[in-house]
């Protein structure tokens, strides 16, 4: 006698509508005309974003190397426009008197990464990440759920 179960993983389908809005929302990205596509070679794990350069930064600094310390400026927020996360309040974009935080530009999410390595000095980024150049299918319990979309305001300050 074989006994099956057709149980769903709540891991997954607690998360499904949620998963959904955020797929659509980037899928909608491709229609912005304020937004840049950014596809990483897949030699570098494949994945794309959108992002824009609100302030340019400094031509003749030199962009962040992965194992490289950049100190930043930055706001996280969902789709649905709750903030999980900012180095600053108040400000936007960040300016010179917002607190900034240091990290290693390898040290974050991927996304993360490979926008800090094609900024430069001064450069201030809205940036729109995929649920797989963010958090993934896991989130950040308890801010970001699984499957998040993140949009980011992102200051390279050094």
């Amino acid at each position: 006698m074989l006994i099956t179960s057709c149980q769903k993983d709540n891991s997954i389908w607690q998360y499904e509508g949620w998963k959904n809005t955020n797929d659509k929302y980037f899928a909608a990205m491709k229609d912005s005309t304020d937004y840049t596509l950014y596809t990483i070679p897949a030699n570098r794990g494949g994945g794309s974003y959108y992002y824009k350069v609100t302030v340019k930064g400094d031509s003749t600094s030199a962009s962040p190397l992965y194992t490289d310390e950049v100190k930043v400026q930055y706001r996280g927020k969902l789709v649905n426009g709750t903030v999980f996360d900012q180095s600053y309040t108040g400000l936007t974009p960040p300016t010179d008197i917002a607190t900034a935080r240091t990290f290693t530009a390898g040290g974050v999410v991927r996304g993360w990464t490979e926008n800090l390595m094609q900024m430069k000095v001064g450069e201030v980024r809205k940036i729109v990440l995929s649920q797989e150049l963010g958090y993934g299918s896991t989130g950040s319990y308890p801010a970001i759920l699984p499957y998040s979309v993140t949009v980011w305001n992102v200051r390279l300050v050094k």
